[in-house]
């Protein structure tokens, strides 16, 4: 029997409803040579008052225009920072004339806090494509990860452009309806089911992509997901027993925690990442759930204030470098230099790790649309109010790759989703169920942190 208060709490996060979060939005971010007249950008705010920031070094002169208003700085920076009040619209304009000692570059950004609501409960998955759907399933099994439930391997042109796809494609509708869409095969997987979290395995035939993944794990976007186990050790030897590739042994990071970051066969990588458990006997691997997934991002502070607005807030901040031999077992010859936290999901506990890598850092964008590329190239989100969610997200300027469309079973379809793209990217998306299901996703989410 459930205690009275766990009644309690399992009613209040049933019926809880959604508060408003005010949240310090980078509107606009911009790193200027040291010699640049008077290039017009535009970017979007609301209406009201927002913050200029300048980090320059000493004896530079700057001239910025935000719509219109000039603001001269030549001896306003303390310490190498000044800030200043502007007056923002839905767009606006801004413009720098700048002298500054070379080679440095000066940082303006311009900031506004804003209320936003949305009903975001929790992560459905995370996605990763495979070249070889038959090949993939059986390495994943063997690791323990089990079939949660398929999805039909074709559907509308509408759906095929939900996540990108140009339509009509090639695809003659000869296995299956919907001539014109995309043709995959795949399946939703966990590890021991569904409540251990779940990937959206893949493979796309119609269109194809078979570029590799991410080469690094410092590429802007979904580069690694974790995958927690109760015996690190054991399971790299069963695992290397299988011919699994790994960057290296388990090793220790500065916190005392002990990973191991290896590819699966077309070479996406992931990490195992030892937690504390029950070392039970088993005939694969002692992995017991999906942890966080990381998200390489170009700016830390703008991407935090993104996040949060899906429910995430910073829980830990990731120490800016470590040891030689952590870094090499992250593939990089050399210490590397990162500014990173974990984000934590206020509703379903789910992790994301945001970093900002200063060195090495690779400036490439992430996976761009359509949603096939070979490797982990979107995660998706449960709402209970995908309009008024597109609605808040549109007024903050985030770009979608479609309109709301209805999903996953062609003309039948009881959900709808729509996919956009966060500030470096990476695609982000969100899926509205029927009710029923959201019950579901609160229940398994509060018996998940209850127990």
């Amino acid at each position: 029997m459930l205690s009275l208060r766990r009644w309690i709490l399992l009613t209040a996060l049933v019926c809880s409803p959604v508060a408003a979060k005010e949240i310090d939005f980078t509107r606009y971010l911009g790193d200027h040579s040291f010699k640049e007249s008077n290039i017009e950008t535009s970017f979007i705010g609301t209406v009201g008052e927002g913050r200029l920031i300048i980090s320059a070094l000493p004896n530079t002169n700057i001239t910025i225009s935000v719509n219109g208003k000039t603001i001269a700085i030549t001896d306003k920076l303390v310490d190498g920072h000044a800030e200043f009040s502007v007056d923002l619209l839905e767009n606006n304009t801004i413009s720098v004339d700048l002298t500054s000692p070379p080679p440095t570059a000066t940082n303006i950004r311009v900031k506004q806090r804003a209320n936003i609501e949305l009903n975001v409960l929790a992560r459905v998955h995370f996605n990763t494509n495979v070249s070889n759907f038959v090949e993939a399933r059986e390495f994943y099994g063997k690791l323990g990860f089990e079939t949660v439930s398929g999805f039909p391997d074709t559907n509308t042109q509408a759906m095929a452009r939900a996540i990108g796809v140009e339509t009509p494609t090639d695809y003659d509708g000869s296995k299956g309806e919907h001539a014109g869409g995309y043709l995959l095969h795949g399946e939703l997987i966990g590890a021991g089911g569904f409540w251990g979290g779940v990937i959206d395995l893949i493979e796309f035939t119609i269109p194809r992509n078979v570029e590799a993944p991410y080469a690094q794990l410092n590429h802007l976007g979904m580069a690694r997901a974790a995958m927690h186990t109760t015996n690190i050790t054991a399971d790299y030897q069963y695992m290397k027993s299988l011919g699994v590739e790994f960057l290296s042994a388990p090793t220790q990071r500065t916190d005392g925690t002990l990973f191991a970051i290896f590819k699966d066969l077309d070479g996406t990588f992931y990490e195992l990442l030892e937690v504390d458990g029950e070392d039970i006997e088993t005939d694969t691997t002692h992995i017991t759930s999906l942890g966080h997934v990381n998200i390489n991002v170009s700016d830390l502070e703008r991407s935090n204030a993104w996040y949060q607005m899906f429910g995430y807030e910073v829980t830990e901040t990731l120490p800016s470098t470590e040891p030689a031999e952590v870094a090499k077992a992250m593939g990089f010859e050399q210490p590397f230099t990162i500014k990173g936290n974990r984000v934590t999901h206020d509703v379903d506990g789910s992790v994301l790790e945001l970093v900002q890598w200063l060195a090495p850092f690779d400036p490439e964008r992430a996976y761009p649309a359509p949603v096939n590329h070979l490797g982990i190239h979107r995660t998706a989100y449960s709402t209970t109010d995908i309009e008024g969610d597109v609605a808040a997200l549109k007024a903050q300027g985030v770009e979608f790759l479609s309109p709301i469309t209805p999903c996953c079973s062609g003309d039948d379809s009881s959900s709808s989703i729509v996919a956009f793209y966060d500030p470096d990217g990476t695609v982000i998306e969100l899926v509205e169920q029927p009710y029923v299901l959201h019950l579901l996703f609160k229940v398994i989410t509060w018996f998940g942190k209850t127990f």
